[in-house]
């Protein structure tokens, strides 16, 4: 399942931007836990491009949620903030290196977006969100 292997992925990701290792990456659940993470597919069209030999460039976007630490603190805020910025810049980099999800026939991965704050849910945390798109080749 492309799912699962994105996931792979992202766990290599993330062992690279935190500090320690006591974190999850759920799918389609996001916990209360501070750190945690949800990968959830977002309904799209998955066709890019048909091709003469029924073949085509197909695409999946998902939802990369997380719970970070949230208040009135623009030095923790910063901080959330950076977290996306460099997350994005490690993806744009083993993209443009060749460092790709296992999952048959990808061309590309890319974040859509550069993360944001979907809601504030108790005032110490908050959830946040970037878009993340695979493009891969596959029959039709």
């Amino acid at each position: 399942m492309r799912v699962s292997k994105l996931r792979e992925y992202l766990f290599t990701i993330l062992n690279n931007l935190l500090d320690n290792s006591n974190y999850q990456i759920n799918v389609d659940m996001l916990s209360n836990n501070i750190d945690d993470f949800s990968l959830d597919k977002i309904p799209t069209g998955t066709r890019v491009s048909n091709w003469i030999v029924n073949d085509g460039l197909k695409r999946d976007v998902y939802s990369f949620r997380s719970r970070k630490s949230y208040s009135q603190d623009t030095i923790d805020n910063l901080k959330n903030i950076g977290f996306f910025e460099d997350f994005e810049k490690i993806i744009e980099n083993n993209n443009d290196r060749g460092i790709l999800p296992d999952i048959d026939g990808i061309e590309s991965i890319e974040c859509l977006n550069s993360g944001t704050m979907l809601r504030n849910a108790d005032g110490k945390s908050a959830e946040f969100s970037i878009q993340i798109q695979i493009t891969y080749r596959r029959g039709g």
